[in-house]
């Protein structure tokens, strides 16, 4: 995503900001524990500064509808990156937590999966601003960029809906395995004793995962994956709290037609009606201009003619009288 051409703070524009540009993977930007290219960083504390007033990027008179459309543009085109890097970085990171076999491969995979998350979570909200932003700009309500911002905003609740759905998928697997390595270390647990144990874990209690008298690798290693799994889990509980909250943020943006260009638009279609009134009178009145102007000839004919009958009926008579 490109905000590269958003204005300039001290001119009351934009910003530079931009949520996905470069800043150091706190968990080693080089470091790719699913396999591949090194992961490219997104810098979200820099977004989390923005979001808490360090920097300003408020948005300016928009000159001209193109303009505004062009902004409205790179709102979806960020919406865009978001879902490319949900449906690939993010994706490969959760299926990378969920194979993991080691303690260490645990702590290094949901680390990344939870900095992928956090820079969704601060691109989404990024993406709320500055829907708002376009909504209170003018020209924002008139014809074209009203329904362009339209397209925009359910692109971002839609996305938000995906994310929300693929988040609650990778809940559901987790919880199976934090279940699954529960019941593994606790075979002789009542089916009321593993729920009970599963829901201390999930919550954080890492002695309910204790096994009396096991002190091998084998066994620590599953409490760390098991912890690793619940921790995740918390996580993603929290988050999908504050993407409802975001949805609904995004879902109050009703934008409103202008009044100026109601006004205008209802000035344009009085004028069209007037002309057409207009033309139809001026149809009328050319046509009684024609049917006057034809009965006019139609009278001077007659009366020409009668005046041809009077001039020879004279004649005739003069030479009758000769």
């Amino acid at each position: 995503m490109s905000y590269q051409s958003l204005g300039d703070n001290n001119q009351g524009g934009y910003g530079q900001y931009n949520p996905y540009g470069a800043q150091q993977n706190p968990y080693g930007a080089q470091e790719t524990p699913y396999g591949g290219q090194p992961q490219q960083s997104y810098g979200y504390g820099h977004a989390n500064a923005m979001e808490q007033g360090n920097g300003g990027y408020e948005m300016s008179n928009v000159p001209d509808k193109n303009a505004l459309l062009t902004k409205i543009n790179e709102l979806k085109q960020g919406i865009e990156d978001v879902k490319r890097k949900r449906q690939t970085q993010l994706r490969a990171a959760q299926a990378a937590l969920l194979e993991s076999n080691t303690s260490k491969e645990d702590q290094v995979t949901r680390q990344n999966v939870d900095y992928i998350e956090d820079e969704i979570n601060t691109a989404l909200r990024y993406l709320r601003d500055q829907l708002k932003r376009l909504k209170d700009t003018p020209g924002c309500g008139a014809p074209g960029p009203a329904e362009h911002y339209t397209i925009a905003k359910k692109s971002l609740q839609d996305e938000i809906t995906a994310y929300q759905g693929d988040q609650s998928n990778f809940h559901k697997r987790l919880e199976e395995q934090v279940r699954r390595r529960y019941q593994m270390a606790n075979p002789e647990a009542t089916p009321d004793q593993l729920e009970a144990g599963v829901q201390a874990v999930m919550q954080g209690q890492e002695q309910a995962f204790m096994t009396p008298g096991t002190r091998s690798r084998q066994a620590n290693d599953a409490r760390q994956a098991t912890m690793a799994r619940s921790a995740a889990i918390r996580k993603i509980e929290s988050d999908m709290r504050d993407l409802a909250q975001l949805f609904t943020d995004v879902q109050e943006l009703v934008i409103q037609q202008e009044p100026a260009v109601t006004q205008i638009n209802q000035g344009a279609e009085e004028t069209h009606r007037n002309v057409q009134q207009a033309n139809t009178k001026l149809d009328s009145a050319i046509t009684s201009a024609r049917n006057a102007r034809r009965w006019k000839w139609y009278a001077l004919i007659i009366i020409l003619i009668i005046i041809a009958i009077i001039v020879g009926v004279a004649v005739g008579v003069t030479q009758a009288n000769k």
